[in-house]
C-alpha cells in the first residue's frame, strides 16, 4: 500500500501564534503555565482575563494536555458572550467577538490534533463566521487556512486548494511576509498531494526563502520537511534525506516532538527506499514510541505502516501482519466514512446558513415533490421489499434446521461411546442424521444455486452483449455462488447504457441488494425517462433509499458504480461514476518504429456511493468525444484489491492499469484471457477476498 506523508502545514492563531507543537514531558504544568495561572488568580472579570484564558489555552494544547486546553477555552467562551450581553460601544463589542473566534479556532486546533476532524472543521467554521462579521481580514485569513488543514488532512484537496487560495489572495492584500509564507507552504502541500511536483517544490521554496529571512525556525523546519517529501516522491533519495535531516536538526533545538516524530518517520522511509533495512527500523520505531507517548494518532498510523511496509520487504509476515492490525485500527480511527460525512455536513451547514431564507422555501417544496411520489411508487416498492425479506428468512430457516440436526449429530455421537454393545444401533442412526444434514446441506447449496439463477435474470446474456457491443468482453468472477456484483446494459433508442456495480458486500447479502439497485437502474431509465447518466445515478439513489425505507430500520447498502453511454447518433460517450473510476486508451501517435503509442486516460468518480449519504451532492456527467478504436474499461475494486504474488499484497491499480496498457493491442476476448491469467496466477493458492468485475468495450 503507497505510503501517505504525514504532511506539516501551519495552523494559524490570532495571538500572533502559527504552527503547533507538543512538548516531551507528560505534565502539562509548565513554568509558562504556572506564570499564567498566578496572572489569572490576580484578574478581575473582564478583557484581560479572557486574553489569560486564551494565552493558558495556548500552552496546555502545545503540551498535549488536551481537556485542560478545552476547558479553557471553554471558560473563555462563557465569559466572553457575558461580557457581550453588557457591551454596548461597538469597538468593545467587536473586541470580545474576536476572542471568541480564538476560543473557537483553539478548540478545532486540539480537536485536530486529537484526530477528530469533524469537531475541528465545526469550529473552525464558527470562528470563520465571527471574524466574517467583524471584518477582521487578518482572521478571516486564518480561519480559511485552518479549515484548508482540515480538508488537506482528509484528502479533499479541492477544498483545500480553495481555502488555501482564499487565503492567500487576502495575505496578499494585507501585504502580510509571514502569513504570505504560511499560504506558499500550505498552497504547496495541494500541489504535492496532487503530483505535482515542480509546482509544490517552487511554493515550498518560496515559503522557505520568507521563513528564513524572518527567522521562523519552526515554519523552516516545516517546509524543509515538505521540500524532502517532494524529493522521496521524485526518487531523489539523497536530496530527501538532506532536507529531512535539516529539518530534524531544527525541530531538536526548538523542542518541536510532534515533527520530531514525524521527521522520525519520514528519515524511515528513505532509509527503507534505499534497501537500508536495520536503520529505517530504528527511526521507526523511535518515531512509533514517541508518537505513542504523545498520543498523536495521526503519526503513530504512519510509524505503524511504515514497520508494515519493512517487514513485508524483508519477509517478516508475522510481524508485519501485526503492525498492520494497529495501522488498520489507527487509519480507520482518522479517516473512516462517518468522520467524512461529518466533515461534508459541516461544510454544507456553514454555506446553508449563509443562504437560509431562500433553502428553507426550496427545501419545503422538494419535501412535498419527493413526498407525492413516494406515495405514488409505494405499491412496487412493497412488492420488492416483500422478495428481499422472504430471501432472508428462507436462509435463516434453514440454517437453524441444519443447526438442529448438527446438535442431534453430537448426541448419538455421545450414545456411541456409552453404550459399547449398541455399537452397530448406534452407527445406524448416525449415518442417518449424517444424511440428514448432507439433505439440509444440499436444499442450502439449491437454494443459494436458485438464488444465482434469479440474480443471473438481471445479468444482460451473452447474445444481447454482442448485439449491441459486438467488440466487447465482460470479465465477472463472483467471489460466491451468488455475488454483490452485477453488470447492466440498456438500450433505449440510439442510446445504448452499460455499467459495472459493486453492491455492498458478496455473497446472498450483497445478490439481494445488487437485484435492488439492478431495479432501480432500469426504473431510472424505463419509468422516469432520463438519458443523461448524472441524473440516471441521482434518481437511482432515490430509489434504492425508497427500497430501504420501507424496513423501518437505517439500511446503509447500496452500491458503487461505473455508468457508461454510447450515443451514436451524436458519435458521443457521456458517463459518471460513483466511487468507481473511468479508465479509456485513445490511439496514439506512431514511433519510428511503427507502433503505436497507448496512453490510459482516467476520469475519477463522485466520491458518494448510490446509498444513503448525509447531504448528498448531484452526480457528475462527463463527455467525451467518440472515436473509432478507442477502448473504455469499467470496473469494480476486487481485481486491484486481491491479495497475492510472492508477497501476499495487494494487486492495486497501477499495476492493473500498466497491464492493460501491455494487453491494449489484442482483440478484445484475448484481452479479456490475459486479464484472467493474470488475476488467477497473481492470486495463487490464496481466498478470492471479493467479487470481479472488469468490462472492456471498444468503439
Amino acid at each position: 500500500m503507497q505510503k501517505i506523508m504525514f504532511l506539516l502545514s501551519v495552523c494559524f492563531m490570532f495571538l500572533g501564534i502559527n504552527s503547533f507543537a507538543q512538548t516531551e514531558t507528560s505534565s502539562w504544568q509548565t513554568p509558562e503555565i504556572d506564570s499564567i495561572l498566578v496572572l489569572l488568580k490576580n484578574d478581575k472579570a473582564d478583557k484581560t482575563h479572557i486574553f489569560h484564558l486564551n494565552d493558558l489555552t495556548w500552552e496546555c494544547y502545545a503540551t498535549a494536555a488536551y481537556d485542560q486546553a478545552h476547558f479553557y477555552a471553554d471558560s473563555s467562551i462563557r465569559l466572553a458572550n457575558t461580557l457581550l450581553k453588557k457591551a454596548t460601544e461597538q469597538k468593545v463589542v467587536n473586541t470580545l467577538k474576536k476572542e471568541i473566534a480564538t476560543s473557537l479556532t483553539n478548540k478545532g486546533l486540539v480537536y485536530e490534533a486529537q484526530g477528530i476532524y469533524p469537531e475541528a472543521l465545526k469550529n473552525h467554521f464558527e470562528a470563520l463566521k465571527i471574524m466574517e462579521g467583524v471584518r477582521y481580514e487578518k482572521g478571516i485569513s486564518a480561519c480559511y487556512n485552518n479549515i484548508g488543514n482540515i480538508y488537506l488532512d482528509q484528502s479533499n484537496l479541492s477544498e483545500a486548494l480553495k481555502n488555501y487560495t482564499k487565503a492567500f489572495q487576502i495575505d496578499k492584500v494585507l501585504g502580510s511576509k509571514s502569513n504570505l509564507s504560511n499560504s506558499y507552504n500550505n498552497i504547496g502541500l495541494v500541489y504535492y498531494e496532487q503530483g505535482k511536483y515542480e509546482e509544490a517544490l517552487k511554493n515550498f521554496k518560496a515559503s522557505l526563502e520568507i521563513k528564513l529571512k524572518k527567522g521562523n525556525k519552526k515554519g523552516a523546519s516545516y517546509t524543509f520537511n515538505n521540500i524532502g517529501l517532494v524529493y522521496a516522491q521524485q526518487k531523489n533519495y539523497s536530496e530527501a534525506l538532506k532536507n529531512y535531516e535539516i529539518s530534524l536538526k531544527i525541530e531538536e533545538e526548538i523542542g518541536d516532538q510532534a515533527s520530531i516524530a514525524n521527521s522520525y518517520n519520514n528519515i524511515g522511509d528513505i532509509y527503507l527506499n534505499q534497501k537500508k533495512y536495520e536503520t529505517a527500523e530504528k527511526y521507526f520505531v523511535k518515531g512509533r514510541d514517541l508518537a505513542k507517548e504523545l498520543n498523536y494518532i495521526e503519526i503513530l498510523r504512519d510509524a505503524y505502516e511504515g514497520l508494515v511496509n519493512l517487514y513485508s520487504v524483508k519477509g517478516n509476515y508475522k510481524d508485519a501482519f501485526a503492525n498492520h492490525k494497529l495501522y488498520i485500527l489507527y487509519r480507520d480511527t482518522l479517516d473512516n466514512e462517518k468522520t467524512r460525512e461529518r466533515i461534508i455536513q459541516n461544510q454544507l451547514t456553514y454555506d446553508f446558513e449563509k443562504k437560509e431564507a431562500v433553502a428553507n422555501a426550496e427545501h419545503e417544496k422538494e419535501l412535498e415533490k419527493q413526498n407525492a411520489v413516494a406515495e405514488e411508487k409505494s405499491a412496487k416498492q412493497k412488492l420488492i421489499l416483500m422478495f428481499v425479506v422472504f430471501g432472508l428468512l428462507i436462509i435463516i430457516i434453514f440454517s437453524a434446521f441444519v443447526f438442529r440436526s448438527l446438535r442431534v449429530t453430537r448426541k448419538q455421537k455421545d450414545i456411541i461411546e456409552s453404550q459399547k454393545n449398541l455399537v452397530e444401533e448406534q452407527k445406524d442412526e448416525v449415518e442417518l442424521q449424517k444424511h440428514l444434514v448432507e439433505e439440509k446441506q444440499k436444499e442450502i447449496i439449491d437454494s443459494i444455486t436458485y438464488a444465482k439463477r434469479l440474480q443471473k435474470a438481471i445479468l444482460p446474456s451473452t447474445d444481447t452483449l454482442k448485439k449491441y457491443l459486438p467488440d466487447s468482453f465482460v470479465l465477472y468472477e463472483p467471489k460466491d455462488i451468488v455475488a454483490g456484483d452485477f453488470y447492466w446494459i440498456h438500450v433505449n433508442g440510439d442510446y445504448v447504457f452499460i455499467a459495472a456495480a459493486d453492491s455492498t458486500g458478496h455473497g446472498v447479502p450483497g445478490a439481494m441488494v445488487s437485484i435492488v439497485c439492478s431495479n432501480a437502474l432500469n426504473r431510472a431509465v424505463d419509468e422516469f425517462k432520463l438519458l443523461e447518466t448524472g441524473k440516471i445515478l441521482d434518481k437511482t439513489r432515490d430509489l434504492v433509499l425508497e427500497t430501504f425505507l420501507k424496513s423501518g430500520e437505517e439500511i446503509k447498502d447500496g452500491m458503487d458504480i461505473s455508468l457508461l453511454c454510447i450515443n451514436r447518433a451524436k458519435q458521443q460517450i457521456t458517463w459518471s461514476g460513483a466511487n468507481n473510476q473511468l479508465w479509456f486508451i485513445q490511439n496514439g501517435s506512431v514511433s519510428s518504429s511503427g507502433v503505436e503509442n497507448k496512453v490510459l486516460n482516467e476520469i475519477k468518480a463522485n466520491k458518494q456511493a448510490i446509498g444513503k449519504t448525509d447531504n448528498p451532492l448531484p452526480f457528475t456527467t462527463h463527455t467525451i468525444a467518440l472515436n473509432r478504436g478507442d477502448i473504455y474499461y469499467l470496473m469494480t475494486d476486487g481485481y486491484p484489491d486481491q491479495f497475492g504474488g510472492p508477497n501476499g499484497k495487494k494487486f492495486k491499480y497501477k499495476a492493473l492499469s500498466d497491464k492493460l496498457i501491455t494487453v491494449a493491442h489484442l482483440d478484445l476476448q484475448e484481452q479479456k484471457q490475459e486479464l484472467l491469467h493474470t488475476f488467477q496466477d497473481w492470486k495463487g493458492e490464496l481466498e478470492q477476498v471479493d467479487d470481479v468485475t472488469v468490462i472492456g468495450i471498444k468503439i
